[in-house]
């Protein structure tokens, strides 16, 4: 997907919650080789109730023109909080409008947390069965979003396949030293820092619609902004996933979803409360 890609975005006047999102959120990591760790049934938050008001995101799209122009991240926490109050309903139903990105960030923990414990026969097989292919570091990478993700056309799935393979290669890329394949719990946290922090820029991007075309940008000062903006993501959602992560030993899928959803709620809050 990709946090430059044009899209009008949803107006005004439609749900606020799509009825289509809970049918993406269930499919996540059920058509896989290897079984969930966990047998618990997936868990989704309430969706927002009401329909979107009118210029719904154009106190947001005016800050994060401010923000692509001249990269003062102030901007960019105004157009957050403006996306979050105005264009979304409030803290709460930005973050359940995210719910199938944290169920499949949650399915990404257990999963990369299974292959690298061998925690099933089914992970143990999948893990040597990828191995004796001899990968490269991409190939792990697009076996694991291939296993987790479904192979559906919607900007959602789009969205969290493309997020779950750039934050791999990101965390790859930064620290040579991690093996995708046998990974400690606090590098996967990292992943899911990242990996949010990619999907919340993806989705504030495409629902705002062709903001980086209108701001009439270079090209090179586009990918500069996505990174500050993926950066800065990160910052103050890691912050927040870093203050719940320790409220549970060994979380479940849906503990994990939990954790993921609260950390894009507080986050939210955050900038909300800076309007």
């Amino acid at each position: 997907m990709g946090t430059s890609t044009s899209s009008a975005g949803p107006g005004s006047g439609v749900s606020l919650d799509p009825p289509w999102l809970d049918d993406v959120a269930g499919a996540i990591g059920g058509g896989g080789s290897v079984p969930p760790g966990d047998a618990e049934p997936a868990v989704s938050p309430p969706g927002a109730a009401g329909v979107a008001p009118p210029a719904r995101y154009g106190d947001a799209r005016r800050e994060m023109g401010k923000f692509l122009r001249n990269g003062d991240s102030q901007h960019l926490r105004k157009a957050l909080g403006h996306y979050s109050r105005r264009g979304s309903g409030g803290a709460q139903a930005a973050s359940s409008r995210m719910r199938a990105s944290t169920r499949a960030g949650s399915s990404l923990f257990s999963f990369l947390n299974a292959a690298s414990q061998g925690a099933s026969s089914e992970a143990r097989q999948w893990v040597e069965n990828l191995q004796a292919t001899n990968p490269s570091a991409e190939d792990v990478v697009d076996a694991i979003v291939r296993e987790l993700a479904p192979a559906g056309g919607s900007p959602d799935e789009e969205s969290f396949r493309d997020a779950m393979a750039l934050a791999l290669h990101e965390l790859l890329r930064d620290d040579t030293s991690v093996d995708p394949l046998a990974m400690n719990v606090s590098d996967i946290w990292e992943l899911m820092k990242g990996y949010l922090a990619i999907e919340a820029a993806n989705r504030l991007c495409f629902d705002l619609g062709p903001i980086f075309e209108s701001a009439q940008i270079d090209p090179t000062t586009v990918v500069i902004r996505e990174r500050e903006m993926r950066r800065f993501l990160k910052n103050e959602i890691g912050l927040h996933i870093d203050m719940l992560k320790g409220t549970v030993a060994n979380p479940t899928r849906n503990q994990l979803d939990a954790i993921l959803q609260e950390a894009l709620k507080m986050t939210f809050e955050l900038f909300e409360a800076d309007l």
